[in-house]
């Protein structure tokens, strides 16, 4: 095991592209980091920068106590497990698992040692005989995560390993991972586009926007403090609601509604961005707190879920948007953050997840309630947060 240090990593293709724009973070050693972002933002260009399949522009990496910037793969001494299994199709598991060692030329009983222990932490015993064609995906992801443990590296390095599983399997293999996790304590990058496997596997992660790290936290501190409203609208889900107001006299409006501010702004005027998670909502009709500032709203949809039920509505304030071509931050952050309906014009589709029993109905209006304590602010324009903790480790960027 070893820690990985980065600093001032950046990658460009070409004269304009920047991929990754000065990174610089330091993973300890035997954590698990999560790289979270949506398609395009530089996860995995980074973790093929630490790997050596990526030349740096500038900056430099350590893992270990060793300078490895300018050294090739094989000399990093990392694992990695890929979206794609990579599997040997004529080989059988055992042979798919041994093949490093294999190539490294190690004695037969320790290929053999080190095969059954891999074998029997991920439950591939049974399937030792069998070859690739004859497993699920669940089992052929296990055997290559098999194939990295044995070779006891400093690293792994999982560049989304469980995007081509169903949602079932994806469930059951995160569960497996965390309880690896647990297991080995050897340091592991995991990138994913995916935040729920973020907030579920990492000790800390890293939310990445346009080749720049926005914040590097826990995943609580992430959801509770998040410093802008890109990383506000990308943790959580369904993602938080986030649009414009106006504070004027200690209470913020928008859209025929006032809630008062917290004391920190209560100073302030002008305009600003104001973001509600949607479990941040009840049904007043429901659960009555008199402490609670009551909205009512047109209900849009209900999404009946069971122990819970999403409430579709929306409001008559302008959509937030932090970004240069008017994208919202939900736009921006891709299918799992994306609202399930569009619009009109000066309106915002908002989400309240409620109690189950609540009789909210296409068609009608419902009264939710909000803690006004529980708002978020940010600034309008820049989208930095208003009302949150002291910033905690950003990177910058250009």
């Amino acid at each position: 095991m070893a820690r990985i240090v980065l600093q001032e990593v950046t990658k460009r293709f070409g004269r304009d592209v920047v991929a990754v724009d000065r990174v610089s973070m330091e993973i300890a050693d035997g954590e698990f980091m999560v790289l979270v972002g949506p398609s395009g933002c530089g996860k995995t260009t980074l973790l093929r920068i630490i790997a050596g399949l990526e030349e740096v522009s500038d900056g430099e990496v350590v893992i270990g106590d060793r300078i490895v910037t300018d050294l090739a793969p094989k000399h990093r001494d990392i694992a990695m497990v890929f979206q794609n299994y990579a599997l040997y199709p004529h080989m059988t598991v055992a042979q798919n698992i041994a093949i490093g060692l294999r190539l490294r030329k190690r004695p037969k009983a320790e290929v053999a040692e080190k095969v059954g222990a891999a074998a029997r932490v991920l439950g591939l015993e049974p399937l030792l005989g069998r070859k690739p064609s004859e497993l699920s995906g669940g089992q052929r992801q296990r055997v290559a995560m098999g194939r990295a443990m044995v070779r006891e590296p400093h690293a792994f390095l999982m560049d989304e390993p469980l995007s081509n599983l169903d949602a079932k399997l994806r469930v059951q293999m995160r569960a497996e991972l965390a309880r690896l996790r647990d297991q080995l304590g050897t340091t592991t990058i995991y990138v994913t586009h995916d935040q729920v496997e973020a907030m579920t596997l990492g000790d800390r992660v890293a939310v990445m926007r346009d080749g720049v790290v926005q914040q590097l936290d826990t995943p609580q501190n992430l959801y509770a403090q998040p410093v802008n409203m890109f990383v506000a609208a990308f943790i959580g889900s369904p993602s938080m609601n986030l649009f414009e107001a106006t504070i004027e006299k200690g209470h913020v409006v928008f859209g025929g509604h006032r809630l008062p501010v917290p004391g920190g702004l209560a100073g302030r005027s002008g305009p600003v961005v104001v973001g509600i998670r949607p479990s941040d909502f009840e049904d007043a009709d429901v659960w009555r707190d008199e402490s609670r500032t009551v909205l009512e709203v047109p209900v849009s949809v209900v999404e009946e879920l069971g122990a819970e039920a999403n409430v579709i509505f929306t409001l008559d304030a302008r959509p937030a948007s932090d970004s240069a071509d008017g994208r919202t931050p939900q736009e921006e952050g891709g299918e799992e953050a994306q609202v399930p309906l569009v619009a009109d014009a000066g309106t915002t589709v908002c989400t309240a997840c409620v109690d189950a029993r609540t009789r909210a109905r296409a068609g009608e209006r419902v009264r939710l309630s909000v803690d006004p304590a529980r708002l978020h602010f940010f600034e309008h324009g820049s989208g930095r947060v208003l009302n949150g903790a002291a910033p905690v480790t950003v990177t910058t960027g250009s």
